[in-house]
């Protein structure tokens, strides 16, 4: 994707409130030192990180948030933009079902001999924690040398002390997104590992629910997955989004800006009913 006159954007990005390496500030300044135009902060669950922002000439910082739901059997996630956060964190349901499952998987740990604590899990991390910060604890405490190995051998899905998390359906996401005025996108549509004609269905369903876009850039992904994604926005009238997750060194294959949508489509998104 070229840039257009009028600039790029990144929609998709997190800090260290859920599971990013770098603080707000040091994620905005990364986007106004390479000349980003617009830039959204969209961490898991929370959008706590937004309230350490103040306005940075040149750089429009767009509020928004990731979340998860089902589909299918399916866990897909969702970005939310201009989302009214005082609206959202009055339902408490997210932040619970987090900590229940960090507890879940503590007390698991704990059965087994592994010395950690709720306490010292919390004390670790701003805004929301989950799994990347009991690997991490497990790492500081020397059962492991890496985030990554502990995913490996205890925590990824299928692992010994892997705990699901509660999860909303679509359409119970869509409709709390948008009671917060916010503008629904289906994220990283590929990741989901779903084939062409599950995909597509799973994009129709979206629609149907009332999202407002689907992201169609993305770290990795090859021109033609883009232009096979464009071509479902068009069909179901979704406007087309980009971004890059970046999350921090932890992948460096995800880099600020580096899959960025044009500018004007920011406007675009916002103009959807």
């Amino acid at each position: 994707m070229k840039d257009t006159p009028m600039g790029r954007a990144d929609l998709h990005c997190h800090t260290y409130y859920s599971d990013g390496e770098l603080s707000p500030r040091a994620v905005v300044e990364e986007a106004r030192r390479i000349g980003l135009r617009a830039l959204a902060i969209t961490d898991h669950d929370t959008m706590e990180g937004l309230q350490e922002l103040t306005p940075v000439p040149g750089l429009e910082i767009v509020p928004g948030i990731e979340r998860k739901a089902y589909w299918e059997g399916v866990e897909i996630h969702v970005l939310g933009f201009d989302c009214d956060w005082e609206v959202l964190r009055r339902n408490p349901r997210v932040q619970r079902d987090r900590n229940d499952r960090n507890r879940a998987m503590i007390d698991l740990l704990r059965a087994d001999g592994v010395d950690v604590s709720m306490e010292e899990l919390n004390a670790m991390k701003k805004g929301v924690t989950g799994r990347p910060h009991i690997a991490a604890l497990l790492v500081k405490k020397g059962y492991f040398p890496t985030v990554e190995a502990a995913f490996d051998a205890w925590l990824g899905e299928g692992k010994p002390y892997y705990v699901p998390i509660a999860r909303e359906s679509v359409p119970e996401l869509t409709a709390e997104l948008r009671s917060a005025g916010g503008k629904i996108v289906l994220a990283h549509p590929y990741e989901y590992k779903l084939g062409e004609e599950r995909l597509a269905e799973l994009v129709k369903f979206c629609a149907d629910s009332g999202f407002h876009g689907i992201e169609v850039w993305y770290s990795g992904y090859t021109p033609a997955q883009s232009a096979s994604l464009l071509a479902l926005a068009e069909k179901h009238d979704l406007c087309p989004t980009g971004g890059s997750d970046f999350h921090g060194s932890r992948r460096p294959d995800r880099v600020i800006g580096g899959a960025g949508a044009p500018y004007g489509l920011l406007r675009a998104l916002r103009e959807k009913e």
